[in-house]
């Protein structure tokens, strides 16, 4: 069993499972719950994911295609946290509290507003907010953060480095901004040493269009559309160097964007294109760049990934009409699907509803997606754990202190229940019946010592046997 399969059949399920991979001196076992929530109105699918919280403005119009929101983003300020999300209107900072509760705190109208408008977007640096609009007339705008949670302040509002833009992105390291698509050019460079006013460096030419960036220290990752992938050096902003190009790669379609994982040596990108899959990408040598692995939430033949964030070997991605999705891409030549959480229910012939922005770095864990119909979500991730074994059956950890997992083979699905016995044979835990391959169980009340435990079937039959301890 291999972990392809496993990503393509298990997790289809709804209901606590497991797969087993690489089988052979030692068994690597994922396990994988089912966590359902009703915190909205409309029911949800999801697997190890829990909704927090949903934002939404009623009094948002949509626009001509239906959609009310756009890109989101996320900060912390003041020590709290908050999210972005764009709108038809302009943009919403919501305050996520302690409690999760989510309160907008803020509001500042766009330019432009109305039905026509699709996309803005916003990158957050040093207490500023900077905003663009992809259609016109737009500005750009710089917003004072630091006023939170009373107010905020738009110290900048301007069309005259900037009118329409489809992204924007800041490189924290250098102070240097980059506006994405602008009219006439494919990039435009800026120096925000003076955060509250930017100032230009460059129209960058090299490449017919660049969609969006992912820039660190200087080296600038161009999802250029249907060119590629394009890596320059923009330590000399005006002589810009190439680095690397990917332009010829399995699943090409329109190269959108992507993200670098911490140790820089993996680049995961989309391409926005109707069932073309996500590429997880080696990029420690930028003069080789290779695609290692190919994957997407394979809920529909034509599904398309949007926007995606790398952090600790998980790839989240906001899926558009799959909602929020989440791999692991420890094994990059094998990544699989350990989470996701559907915002989009309808069946509806666009595959570009739904799910638009994702951010995956507030310091609580928590996991933010914007929705183009129904607005800002708050998650939580539970990242299903991965267990190595050699055993067909246990418990793991063993010894355990808060809480363990007892595993075993059931590729039947044969009913059973879980018991715990002391050395006494006093009966102090059960729990079942469970059919699939694993049981998470919390310490609660059981004191410290050795137990026996026993699988037993529905019909009576004793499965299996033996000891865990606790301590």
């Amino acid at each position: 069993m291999n972990i392809q399969w496993i990503s393509r059949h298990y997790l289809s399920l709804t209901y606590f499972n497991f797969g087993c991979v690489n089988k052979g001196m030692k068994q690597y076992y994922f396990f994988c719950c089912f966590l359902f929530s009703s915190l909205i109105a409309f029911s949800q699918v999801s697997e190890n994911v829990i909704l927090l919280g949903n934002w939404d403005n009623p009094n948002v119009p949509p626009n001509s295609g239906g959609a009310k929101y756009n890109e989101g983003d996320g900060f912390v300020i003041n020590g709290a946290e908050y999210g972005v999300i764009g709108s038809t209107q302009g943009t919403h900072i919501i305050e996520l509290g302690i409690n999760n509760s989510m309160t907008q705190r803020a509001y500042v109208p766009g330019r432009r507003q109305g039905n026509s408008v699709v996309h803005r977007d916003y990158h957050e640096y040093k207490g500023y907010l900077y905003a663009v609009g992809d259609q016109g007339p737009a500005s750009l705008q710089i917003i004072d953060l630091h006023y939170l949670p009373d107010s905020v302040k738009v110290v900048y509002d301007s069309d005259s480095l900037v009118n329409t833009a489809h992204n924007v992105f800041i490189d924290n390291a250098t102070a240097k901004m980059y506006i994405l698509g602008p009219p006439g050019f494919a990039m435009s460079v800026y120096s925000l040493q003076d955060p509250e006013n930017p100032v230009f460096l460059k129209h960058f030419q090299d490449v017919l269009y660049v969609h969006d960036a992912f820039v660190r220290n200087d080296t600038a990752y161009l999802n250029c559309a249907g060119e590629g992938l394009y890596v320059y050096n923009f330590s000399d902003a005006l002589n810009p160097v190439q680095l690397g190009v990917l332009d010829f790669y399995e699943d090409k379609g329109y190269n959108h964007s992507g993200w670098l994982s911490e140790d820089g040596k993996t680049y995961v990108f989309t391409d926005e294109t109707d069932g073309k899959r996500l590429k997880v990408c080696d990029v420690s040598v930028l003069t080789d760049i290779q695609v290692l692995g190919l994957f997407n939430s394979e809920d529909r033949d034509n599904t398309v990934a949007h926007n995606v964030m790398v952090k600790e070997g998980f790839a989240y991605v906001s899926h558009y009409n799959d909602g929020l999705q989440i791999f692991n891409i420890k094994d990059r030549e094998n990544p699989f699907k350990a989470g996701f959480y559907d915002t989009y229910l309808e069946d509806h012939p666009s595959n570009f509803r739904g799910a638009w922005g994702v951010y995956a770095f507030l310091p609580s864990g928590r996991i933010l997606i914007s929705d183009r119909q129904t607005g800002l979500y708050m998650f939580r991730f539970i990242p299903p754990p991965e267990i190595e074994t050699e055993l067909e059956h246990g418990f793991f950890p063993n010894p355990f202190t808060d809480e363990t997992v007892f595993y075993f083979e059931n590729p039947n699905e044969l009913q059973f229940e879980l018991n715990l016995y002391d050395v006494s044979g006093k009966l102090v835990y059960s729990s079942g019946p469970h059919s699939k391959d694993w049981v998470r169980v919390e310490r609660g009340d059981i004191a410290n010592g050795i137990y026996i435990y026993e699988y037993v079937g529905v019909d009576n039959k004793l499965l299996k046997k033996g000891k865990v301890i606790a301590y």
